[in-house]
């Protein structure tokens, strides 16, 4: 007989009936005992939206297994950057860990093993305050089962209420870890001035996503982010319809086995090596792409 899944799962979606699909068949592998469905109203001036929120939401209203099912649907469209933190938020009060993915990231079945064991070996340890299930940094060799992080990676993860307690949306605590020190103290002169570009390129437009507001809340509390040795998370949502992932790039998506038992650093300590091998954190200096702009072109007219 089938054991279901201990650990609650909280899962965001909006209006793509097929992704939907796709990660309720996905949990219907696991059979979550615990159900958090958030889902954000439609958009009055795109036309037909009203339909696809419905048809996701009736997907939800029928779950073929014996589960607790909390439902937060809003009645109108409060945005991501807004609906995803409040629907986590109301299933925190509910539990104290959960699962969170996002209707486009498809998860291996590894990944739901390997965020149960790791709440639990955590869960008792304020400086890790999140399990992420992807690694997209393909160069860089985790010796063990994770490492950990000062950077969130929150493209299917896992946390406990005692660390989301810890988020905040309050610009003031952005500008407290630039004047405090505390930026200066995770990251060196160079990550931080693009850390910096980066954060403040939103927080001046007043849009600044959740899930950097996330990252800035962990920084503030002085928390890591454990990430897997292998991916584990599959990312579908690219396209035009997606809110903060059109352009795909060199991204393939490709998840990994996950070998158990797990092996785990003896040290809850930031793998400052990670961190140099992550691109959004260190891009090439500009004369560096300029280089590279150049030899791609030489190279396209000696191939003609």
């Amino acid at each position: 007989m089938k054991k279901s899944y201990s650990v609650p799962v909280v899962v965001i979606v909006f209006n793509r009936v097929k992704l939907a699909e796709k990660m309720l068949n996905c949990l219907k592998k696991i059979e979550p005992q615990i159900l958090f469905v958030i889902s954000d109203g439609a958009r009055k001036d795109v036309a037909g939206e009203q339909e696809k929120v419905a048809q996701v939401r009736a997907l939800f209203d029928r779950i073929s297994w014996d589960c607790k099912v909390y439902r937060e649907y809003a009645d109108e469209n409060m945005g991501c950057d807004s609906r995803v933190p409040t629907g986590i938020s109301r299933a925190f009060a509910y539990v104290d860990r959960a699962v969170i993915l996002e209707d486009d990231c498809i998860p291996s079945m590894d990944f739901f093993r390997y965020a149960e064991e790791m709440l639990k070996k955590y869960q008792d340890c304020p400086e890790v305050m999140m399990i992420s299930g992807s690694n997209l940094l393909k160069k860089y060799e985790i010796p063990y089962s994770c490492c950990f992080t000062a950077r969130t990676y929150t493209w299917g993860w896992a946390t406990w209420k005692r660390a989301w307690d810890h988020y905040c949306e309050e610009e003031a605590e952005w500008n407290r870890i630039q004047r405090d020190g505390t930026l200066s103290g995770i990251y060196p002169l160079r990550t931080r001035y693009y850390v910096k570009k980066e954060l403040n390129y939103y927080i001046k437009r007043g849009g600044c996503p959740w899930d950097y507001r996330w990252w800035i809340s962990c920084m503030g509390a002085g928390g890591l982010c454990a990430v897997p040795r292998v991916n584990l998370i599959t990312n579908e949502g690219f396209g035009e319809d997606a809110t903060h992932t059109q352009e795909k790039g060199n991204y393939t998506g490709i998840t990994c086995p996950m070998d158990f038992p797990l092996i785990l650093p003896e040290k809850v300590e930031r793998d400052r090596a990670f961190d140099r091998y992550d691109s959004g954190l260190n891009p090439p200096w500009k004369i560096v792409r300029a280089y590279r702009k150049l030899f791609r072109h030489v190279r396209r007219f000696l191939e003609k």
